[in-house]
């Protein structure tokens, strides 16, 4: 993971100047020692030029396992790092299979470097933790310092990746140990960035401004040749946090140059979420038709994936791009719980579930909510205090909507019910008296023998004062029954009928009927005999606003479930409105003009 030092361009003539020498004279084992001299790690972006190509040349030539074995590492590094990560998996699976055959820690670590970077996609990270691990195991067995750093820095990445914050620290602490150890200003350079870019991560600017000085001492003391790519990222997440709009512009016009200069879909995409920060909207517009015009498909599934996609959602919700947004989450959502970072932890940019819940807002869509909760919840848990506020001032306020709902008898003898402009209408039932009273009272316990006796018209409601009373009596129950052969015999005629609305009263009265018999039988049609008068009272009214409900939840599942979660039965029956989903109730009929 580690850069090499820079490479001048007398020096590169040089390396080359030995490498044909060698090539010249037939001597792979020259060939391979010239090819690995090659700056096979390079900044990320610009192209690698011949470089793969003259180690491929070694590569094919090389006359012993070790040899083909580091070769192989050094032409995966060099197709990863120049932009072209889908060639590197092959070479670095072969070097992997050969480094287990070779058994020595220190061809163990150059391959399972190579790997590393091979599967630096964001559908790899399974297999960058298990190599990470790997890798730090096999470094622990050397002294060299430079295996030891690639290990911890790789750990490190992969612990941001899945915000594991404890090993974050470890790995911080590990690389500023090693730094003191060696005593080399290129060791400090990565232990102090990586430590700035956590202070900036937990909002701490002014250690952030301190180290990012000192990382960028450090780095020209080292000639090291990221050091620009590190110091711009640093500063710009820095100049983001504090709201330095100078400092921003400078920034995107200096990542906006670079990305067009060097082909970098990532760096231009980043410039437009600066200009976006520096308010200058028309000029993160113009990026992002440059490189989401056609959609997001296009973009490589390679390092840079998630942090080229999730800027471009940003901005394509902030500019109300709803196209570029839907695009987006349909390709964020697999990674879901994700840390967003530029290359090897250099920089934090959030979450995946931020950037859902951006575009997922702007959509209009419900599972907008659900992402904010897991942003948030991952901020807390590294303590991205400045994301999470960034998170919370973004989030606009819930739009409650007050919903307007009948629930009242219509002037034919049924009920009108259900959300305005969405209404049915169900047979008299006596569950619908007892609603209508609760939704009267709101917040007020009435007693379910009170209620019992609301629904007028319905023989048997009031429960009468007896220990072991009938629901319903035998005279009642043979009128209910005669009442419903005659319905039965008229709706056997009714096929001649031109009356909708008699039909309609017909059913809505058999319907009711059956409601009543239902509550007042059990087994074999035997009357219901309750021990007391309220616990009589309590399940009858208790039965007959379940049996209404279950009947609202056909038309209306949504307004059944609202009532099921407001209305308590019980011995006291109460409803209690939630301030979440406001409802004015519409409780009676409307007055008809004379």
């Amino acid at each position: 993971m580690e850069a090499a030092a820079d490479v001048t361009a007398a020096a590169r003539a040089a390396l080359l100047a030995a490498f044909y020498q060698a090539r010249d004279t037939g001597d792979a084992e020259l060939m391979a020692a010239a090819a690995l001299n090659l700056p096979s790690r390079m900044p990320f972006g610009p192209h690698p030029g011949q470089v793969p190509a003259l180690i491929h040349e070694a590569y094919r030539a090389a006359a012993t396992p070790v040899d083909r074995c580091r070769l192989a590492a050094a032409l995966a590094r060099t197709w990863v790092y120049g932009g072209d990560a889908r060639r590197a998996e092959t070479f670095a699976a072969e070097a992997i299979a050969l480094a287990d055959h070779l058994d020595d820690p220190g061809i163990t670590v150059d391959a399972l470097d190579a790997a590393l970077v091979a599967h630096w996609g964001p559908d790899g990270f399974a297999q960058r933790l298990d190599l990470s691990a790997r890798l730090v195991e096999a470094a622990a067995h050397l002294t060299e310092p430079e295996p030891r750093l690639s290990a911890h820095l790789w750990r490190l990445t992969t612990a941001w990746e899945c915000l594991d914050i404890v090993a974050v620290q470890r790995q911080l602490r590990a690389l500023e140990a090693l730094a003191e150890e060696t005593g080399a200003a290129r060791h400090a350079f990565f232990a102090t960035s990586r430590r700035a870019m956590h202070a900036l991560v937990i909002g701490d600017t002014e250690s952030a401004d301190r180290l990012i000085a000192g990382a960028r001492d450090l780095g020209a003391a080292a000639g090291e040749p990221d050091l620009e790519a590190v110091t711009h990222s640093l500063a710009a997440a820095r100049a983001r946090q504090v709201g330095d709009i100078d400092g921003l512009c400078r920034e995107a016009a200096a990542f906006e140059t670079y990305g067009a200069a060097e082909g970098v879909a990532s760096v231009s995409a980043e410039a437009a979420v600066f200009w976006l920060a520096a308010d200058e909207p028309d000029r993160a517009l113009q990026l992002l038709l440059q490189l989401a015009g056609g959609g997001l498909s296009g973009i490589a599934l390679d390092v840079d994936f998630l942090l080229t996609v999730t800027s471009l959602v940003e901005v394509a919700a902030a500019l109300h791009r709803r196209d570029v947004a839907a695009d987006g989450v349909r390709l964020l959502a697999p990674f879901a719980g994700r840390a967003v970072l530029n290359a090897g932890a250099v920089t934090f940019h959030g979450v995946v579930d931020d950037y859902l819940h951006r575009a997922q807002a702007e959509l209009g869509h419900a599972d907008a909510t659900r992402w904010l909760h897991n942003a948030v919840a991952a901020y807390q848990r590294v303590g991205a205090t400045w994301w999470q506020d960034r998170l919370a001032a973004a989030a606009p306020p819930p739009q409650v909507r007050t919903v307007t709902a009948h629930l009242h008898p219509d002037s034919q003898g049924g009920w009108l019910v259900g959300r305005d402009g969405s209404t049915i209408v169900m047979p008299d039932l006596k569950g619908l008296h007892y609603l209508r009273e609760l939704l009267r009272n709101p917040g007020t316990d009435l007693n379910a023998l009170d209620l019992s006796a609301t629904a007028s018209g319905h023989a048997g409601i009031a429960v009468t004062d007896s220990d072991t009373a009938d629901i319903a009596d035998r005279q009642a129950l043979a009128a209910y029954r005669r009442r419903l052969r005659d319905i039965d015999a008229e709706l056997d005629e009714a096929a001649s009928w031109t009356d909708q609305g008699s039909l309609d009263r017909l059913r809505f009265e058999r319907e009711a009927l059956l409601d009543e018999i239902r509550t007042a039988t059990g087994l074999g049609g035997r009357r219901r005999r309750f021990s007391s008068t309220n616990e009589r009272a309590r399940v009858a009214v208790r039965k007959a606003i379940a049996s209404a409900l279950d009947r609202i939840d056909h038309h209306d599942a949504a307004l059944a479930r609202l009532l099921r979660d407001t209305i308590h039965t019980g011995a006291s029956c109460r409803y209690t409105p939630d301030p979440g989903r406001p409802v004015t109730w519409l409780l009676d009929p409307p007055k008809t003009e004379t």
